[in-house]
């Protein structure tokens, strides 16, 4: 409660004569006797006084009056507590976790920096109004978490930080830092022991999390907050949604139809409302091949992360004919728009190799059937072997030797993961992060990613499924085909190598023997693309079609022709690492951060003998829609755009200029005395 409305009314009436009491004290004079003297020179401050003749004198400039007047003046408002409107942090420790993916290089803030800009200014602005005694720390996630700063109470340390965090061309995935959060806050785990600055966690302390994103991320399940407390803090155009078009699959696929044809195929996005005319061009080996302008129609109303474009393709039969080296393809928006991460995309053009392909099944009649096409045969050595040959032992060398490029496990798994693609159908793969979630029967179809290579041209509307297993997509993953019950079809990389989980069987393997039908698939049409485009995407070597396509950030396992003591690979900025030959015979490239075509060439070579591309190609990264509602474990979050209000006092700050004030009258006051 404010003083003025406590103190009774007989007290404002004496602080209200104070000034005029010291100004009183100024006309006072004293009454002095008339004394001769031979010389005033001894009595020059008696002089100063001769006319004083009354008890009022005529008041002069006098600067001690002034400083005692400005310093009751300041005393009294002091007492009425000015103030304020401002904002406070609530609580003694704070997390700020701060999203650097790169949906948040996006441009479209009111001040017109890009999100991760803006973001980083709000926190700043909060940090400024934490106390001495209180402590935060920073951490910052694209699809991996990094704590930026462990918990301190260092706040221009905390700044520096902060304006240090660099946007990335990486997907989103907010799990890993908010475990990293939760860690520090609930029972039985502490924060960083190594960080001197470090304030260790003894017990179980309430913590307040504040996550600065623009929400395009995927759920967390099961995720307890335990003693956070989480408030989102959005960033973007929160009102509106922003209008772009991306670029959110590219590839080359081989296609047969009475003669071989090398296409190019590619779908565009549309994240905002209305339709937009789209300027491509499509450049090979940097030279313009073609030009053209299509429609994006804009995003209806139950479309939930936008609209796409019909499927777009190229004809590169020409320069895959006699095709010797390797040829980067580009395809650019040539629009300007708020976010151009996802106007560009990269992929390789490669001469055609056979690749060696083996089938693992003990009833292999549809695989078979379908892989026995012309185009499939011109392309693969395909190899056949029922389930005993896992325990061979010159197939477990040879699996991990990388003799085959591509291995097929129906209803079966090996000991250890081979060196190269798998696809495993009606089984999971034996490491932990494939987790089952069910056995289940009947499972309808409720949706497909029809955006991914794999998926293409292939309905999966009307396919039946008996029973199958649902299983959770792994850390990178992508989900393909989702049932009622879950996910049932996923794909996820592993190193340089994808591996493809098909949860539900062609066939099932009775007790007695005999064989089921679980799946009425292979009488469907779609059934000869969808294994037409495995062979393309997941068992083809060096193809028109196949050349590694890494997502920004992910280790790139390269497989050369010739196995080199070592590489040199080249990024798109023209940096070069040398990265040396592993005991598998492959090459683990670390550094594919940004988007683009990377150059391999061999140790004492002069010439590049492969290429690969990094592409973002994420529907959710090229969603610029600010999310409103985050849906984290068990909790919704709605966005708050406004922080906490309280009042800032202004009295402490005029008790010092009332003690500044007096000291420096005092000063004056002593040396009019001294000198």
């Amino acid at each position: 409660m404010n003083l003025i409305n406590m103190l009774p009314w007989y007290l404002w009436v004496i602080f209200s004569l104070v000034p005029p009491l010291i100004f009183l004290l100024y006309f006072l004079k004293l009454r002095r006797v008339p004394l001769e003297v031979p010389s005033t020179y001894l009595w020059m401050k008696t002089v100063e006084d001769l006319h004083v003749n009354s008890i009022w004198q005529r008041l002069r400039r006098n600067l001690l009056l002034l400083l005692q007047i400005i310093a009751v003046l300041l005393l009294m408002a002091s007492v009425l507590r000015p103030g304020c409107e401002g904002t406070q942090l609530a609580g003694e420790r704070f997390i700020f976790i701060v999203d650097q993916s790169s949906s948040m290089s996006a441009t479209d803030t009111e001040s017109g920096k890009s999100r991760l800009e803006e973001a980083k200014t709000q926190i700043s602005e909060m940090l400024r109004d934490m106390q001495s005694d209180e402590a935060a720390m920073l951490i910052s996630f694209s699809d991996e978490a990094i704590v930026q700063q462990s918990y301190t109470r260092n706040k221009e340390l905390l700044k520096r930080k902060v304006q240090s965090i660099q946007q990335t061309q990486r997907a989103s995935d907010i799990s890993e830092a908010l475990n990293a959060a939760s860690g520090l806050a609930n029972p039985g785990r502490t924060s960083d022991k190594q960080s001197e600055r470090d304030v260790q966690v003894a017990e179980a302390l309430d913590a307040t999390l504040f996550i600065f994103s623009d929400g395009q991320f995927k759920e967390v399940p099961k995720f307890i907050f335990g003693n956070l407390n989480a408030e989102y803090r959005p960033i973007g155009s929160f009102n509106k949604r922003p209008e772009n078009v991306g670029i959110t699959a590219f590839s080359i696929n081989d296609r047969v139809t009475g003669e071989e044809k090398v296409q190019l195929f590619a779908r565009l996005l549309n994240s905002g409302d209305k339709d937009q005319d789209v300027d491509l061009a499509l450049y090979v080996n940097n030279e313009l091949q073609d030009a053209r302008t299509v429609v994006v129609p804009g995003r209806g109303e139950k479309d939930i992360a936008g609209r796409n474009s019909g499927p777009l393709s190229f004809d590169l039969s020409n320069f895959a004919t006699g095709l010797e080296s390797p040829v980067p393809i580009r395809l650019e928006i040539e629009n300007e728009d708020i976010y151009p991460i996802d106007n560009v995309a990269h992929a390789v053009l490669n001469p055609a190799n056979l690749a060696n392909v083996l089938v693992i099944s003990d009833y292999p009649k549809y695989l078979r059937f379908a892989m026995g096409t012309e185009f499939i045969e011109k392309v693969s050595n395909i190899e056949f072997e029922n389930r005993s040959i896992l325990e061979d032992e010159d197939f477990k060398k040879d699996s991990v030797l990388g003799a085959y490029d591509l291995i097929i496990f129906d209803q079966c798994q090996p000991e250890t993961m081979p060196s190269c693609n798998t696809i495993f159908w009606g089984s999971l793969p034996p490491e932990d992060r494939w987790e089952l979630v069910d056995e289940a029967e009947t499972l309808p179809i409720v949706d497909f990613n029809n955006n991914h290579p794999i998926l293409f041209d292939v309905p999966m509307g009307n396919v039946n499924i008996v029973e199958g297993l649902v299983h959770r997509v792994p850390k990178g993953g992508i989900l393909l085909v989702e049932s009622l019950k879950g996910s049932i079809m996923s794909v996820a990389p592993r190193g340089g190598f994808e591996d493809l989980v098909i949860g539900f069987p062609l066939v099932t393997y009775e007790a007695d023997g005999d064989i089921s039908i679980n799946t009425d698939w292979p009488r469907n049409l779609g059934f000869p693309v969808f294994i037409q485009n495995l062979m393309l995407n997941l068992g083809t070597r060096f193809s028109f079609a196949k050349s590694i396509n890494q997502s920004p950030g992910q280790l790139v396992k390269i497989r050369t022709q010739f196995p080199y003591e070592a590489i040199d690979v080249t990024n798109p900025a023209g940096d070069q690492t040398n990265v040396k030959l592993r005991s598998d015979n492959s090459y683990i490239y670390s550094n594919a951060k940004t988007i683009g075509v990377y150059d391999i060439v061999g140790e004492g070579q002069s010439e590049t003998s492969q290429m690969f591309a990094v592409n973002l190609l994420d529907s959710r990264e090229s969603n610029l829609e600010v999310v409103d509602e985050l849906k984290l474990g068990y909790e919704e979050l709605k966005g708050k755009t406004e922080r906490q209000p309280s009042r800032k006092d202004f009295w402490r700050w005029i008790l010092v200029a009332v003690l500044v004030v007096t000291t420096i009258e005092w000063i004056i006051y002593n040396r009019r005395i001294f000198i």
